[in-house]
């Protein structure tokens, strides 16, 4: 009896220190234009920033299939003086995630054509250019300081 009690207890001893590890994802899908808000509001953007619409987004997301994309939100430089751009695209399926990468891949490589002649400073926010996915999501920004990107990013989730 003092042997079952002892592996009983042993039991529950490992299952509730299996239960402090790594929450559990919570299952929240706020939408695109919510991340892209509270990623923005954490940055010091230097320029004037606007919201995409979607023939602008589709526009400079030009390599993007729109078939593959659930929602999508960008933020971006009003005047195109700098580089700066917070962009939150959420796949229909976790196998489209690889095709909305490629994309921002794509798109980092225009800005970088886009900048490097007109205005070289910019470079460094483009070249040090942040991606991140969580699940279907996968945010884009080029900002001069991304260091509270991540953190805040994962809170939306």
């Amino acid at each position: 009896m003092k042997r079952i009690l002892a592996v009983l207890l042993a039991s529950l001893a490992v299952l509730s220190l299996a239960a402090c590890g790594k929450q559990a994802d919570s299952g929240k899908q706020p939408a695109a234009a919510d991340v892209v808000a509270a990623v923005a509001g954490g940055l010091d953007l230097k320029d004037q920033m606007v919201t995409a619409d979607e023939t602008v987004f589709y526009s400079l997301y030009s390599s993007l299939d729109k078939e593959k994309v659930a929602d999508a939100s960008m933020y971006m430089s009003g005047t195109r003086s700098t580089a700066e751009e917070v962009t939150v695209i959420k796949a229909k399926d976790a196998a489209d995630v690889q095709h909305i990468k490629d994309a921002i891949d794509v798109r980092i490589e225009d800005q970088k054509f886009s900048y490097e002649d007109y205005k070289p400073e910019e470079m460094t926010k483009i070249g040090g250019a942040l991606v991140l996915t969580h699940g279907n999501y996968v945010l884009l920004v080029m900002a001069d300081d991304t260091s509270s990107v991540e953190k805040t990013f994962e809170a939306q989730f």
